[in-house]
């Protein structure tokens, strides 16, 4: 072995230098390959002469293996004059032989060096700065604003609730995150209902239930995703019940999310259904043409990849409404871009073949006008005609709105679609639809309807 690895080189040692050793990279090879791989690198552990490194996707690690390899350990030889080997794991599945390392890293906020921090399951790239906000969910994200400004203060418990995939785990962490960025010295736990369930479950069997209700009860926030798991459990939402009102009674915030309205999660008890409601009830909706786009702008930039304007519209109009799939096509466009493909339309297309909606290709004006004129029993040429009574105006702006929803036709397009319009009469339409979406349950229940009629 080398004289100087047998010099025992810790943690902190590395650590110190790590920031050293990303500038000397940043001189040394692109700016795609730092901004894409050695800004989301982030050194975790040493474990001899290994120094193991986290990511936040598996397939970046082939390329620091392969490409990038090199390029790190001769920065790390540079400035800590000792020979590493390099390890690549993605964020969450590698746990530090010394958990003290990961205090290291990120557990100085503020300027307030927290030692000994409670384990908070938070991610800490899910803020309100990467929430990308829209008519859809900006009541959602007002609300947790409010609750990380004054936690047990303001609406408690947050309630939030939506279809999986638009961002209700992301509203959490962010709530989590901001709430220990103003006070390093709070107990935030995030926590999915099904942990809590397991973990109460293996108390029960290990005879270890006050170190369960030690750690629940014990804690100043308490973020608890998919809460429906908890329905017909009996045993579970009785534990749950007794923790909700310990921290309630002690003024500590909590937020739960569900994937259902409240008054529609089964078999949930009573009078933990009456406590959900006690603070605020919000929901975040299915975003917009607009926000979607804008998810895309954003999540296009974190991945250091120029695409264009008509290649996002497509995108967005060829998605379906979960935002992960929005990210995933963005991932795949990454992927190619790095193979050393250009980004064009056909590579968006072929990137789509895995999340478009279902048949949304053969979808055009002509059926979504007969899908509408069925649904509110008039006919084809009433929605098409010059008539401006209420009975028709509204099935027709119903139309406009899901022309632009559902298809990739402009603003003109379905103008002439609609015996000619102007284009500004079709905008003022899917603006209307869309404000009164937010604000009525039962139109938001009469397009979900029409949409499933549409695509099917």
């Amino acid at each position: 072995m080398n004289k100087e690895n047998d010099i025992k080189i810790t943690f902190d040692d590395i650590n110190s230098k790590w920031k050293k050793c990303k500038e000397d990279l940043k001189a040394n090879i692109s700016s795609l390959q730092y901004e894409t791989y050695i800004e989301s690198l982030t050194l975790v552990d040493v474990t001899g002469d290994t120094a193991h490194f986290t990511v936040p996707y598996d397939f970046f690690i082939n390329t620091l293996e392969t490409k990038l390899y090199n390029d790190i350990k001769d920065v790390l030889v540079k400035n800590t004059e000792h020979h590493f080997t390099l390890a690549f794991h993605v964020e969450g599945e590698y746990k530090p032989a010394n958990i003290n390392n990961i205090s290291s890293v990120s557990e100085k906020r503020n300027g307030i060096s927290v030692e000994n921090e409670f384990k908070s399951n938070l991610n800490p790239k899910y803020t309100f700065d990467s929430f990308i906000i829209g008519n859809s969910n900006r009541m959602a994200y007002a609300a947790a604003v409010a609750i990380s400004d004054s936690p047990g203060n303001a609406y408690n418990p947050l309630f939030i609730y939506g279809n999986s995939g638009l961002g209700k785990t992301h509203l959490m962490h962010a709530i989590g995150n901001q709430i220990l960025k103003n006070d390093p010295t709070k107990k935030v736990l995030y926590v999915t209902s099904e942990v809590f369930t397991t973990e109460f479950i293996d108390a029960i069997a290990n005879k270890k239930n006050n170190e369960f209700r030690n750690k629940y009860r014990k804690i100043d926030v308490l973020l608890i995703d998919d809460i429906q798991f908890i329905s017909r459990m009996e045993r579970t939402q009785e534990e749950f019940f007794y923790t909700f009102c310990s921290l309630y009674e002690d003024k500590k915030q909590i937020v739960i999310s569900c994937d259902s309205p409240l008054n529609k999660i089964e078999i949930l008890e009573d009078r933990l259904r009456t406590r959900f409601g006690w603070g605020l009830i919000v929901d975040i909706q299915v975003p917009d043409f607009e926000t979607k786009v804008a998810i895309l702008n954003r999540k296009a930039s974190e991945n250091s990849i120029d695409v264009d304007n008509e290649i996002l519209d497509y995108i967005a109009n060829y998605t379906s409404d979960n935002i992960r799939e929005l990210e995933g096509v963005i991932n795949h466009l990454s992927m190619s871009l790095m193979q050393g493909k250009e980004i064009t339309l056909n590579l968006a297309k072929e990137a789509l073949k895995h999340y478009q909606k279902s048949d949304i290709h053969e979808i055009d004006a002509s059926i979504i006008i007969d899908s509408v004129s069925r649904y509110f029993n008039m006919s084809v040429e009433d929605i098409l005609s010059k008539k401006r009574t209420k009975e028709l105006v509204f099935p027709r702006q119903i139309s406009m709105f899901l022309c632009r929803d559902l298809t990739n036709m402009s603003y003109p397009d379905i103008g002439k679609a609609f015996n000619n319009r102007d284009h500004t009469t079709v905008m003022y339409a899917c603006e209307q639809i869309s404000k009164q979406i937010n604000t009525n349950p039962e139109l938001k229940h009469i397009m979900e309807e029409l949409k499933r009629n549409i695509i099917v």
